[in-house]
């Protein structure tokens, strides 16, 4: 009776073990894991996109990675003639077309750094296994009414579609 009790105590040890232990291979499935996310903060605020409005696509040579909150504030970044992980700048010469802008929709507004306006650094850290990942920093500007937006320490992590 006492063997049979160990017998079971290490069958139910062994599935433990073997149901907690093995997890999920998506097979290089890249249509999400749930681990996608935007972050940063604009003038101390935290933005906080969730994985469900983060994405990332990679078109020619022209990357895009963007994100949202639920009531519609979005962070999007542009780099042209991307080829690869490396800092890539925003706003610092009227020949450079890297972009970054944070926008609202209520009110219905814009805050960028582009061209000559603003200045920004977008770094990719890891283009690995279908996403894309890095840091951004950005001082967004707002033509209709001359005001500037920091946006800090931004973080990011996107499946490229």
């Amino acid at each position: 009776m006492k063997t049979l009790s160990l017998k079971t105590i290490y069958t139910l040890l062994i599935c433990t073990v073997i149901f907690f232990g093995c997890s999920k291979d998506n097979n290089g499935d890249s249509s999400g894991s749930g681990d996608e996310f935007l972050t940063a903060k604009v003038e101390g605020t935290a933005f906080n996109s969730n994985s469900l409005t983060v994405a990332a696509s990679l078109n020619g040579n022209i990357l895009l990675i963007q994100g949202s909150e639920n009531d519609g504030k979005a962070i999007r970044l542009n780099i042209v003639n991307y080829t690869g992980p490396g800092t890539f700048t925003t706003g610092d010469n009227l020949s450079n077309v890297n972009s970054a802008n944070y926008i609202t929709v209520t009110p219905v507004a814009s805050w960028s750094s582009s061209f000559n306006l603003g200045s920004g650094t977008i770094k990719i850290t890891s283009e690995a296994d279908g996403a894309v990942e890095g840091t951004f920093t950005f001082t967004g500007y707002n033509a209709q009414d001359n005001t500037n937006k920091n946006v800090t320490e931004g973080k990011f992590k996107a499946i490229l579609q």
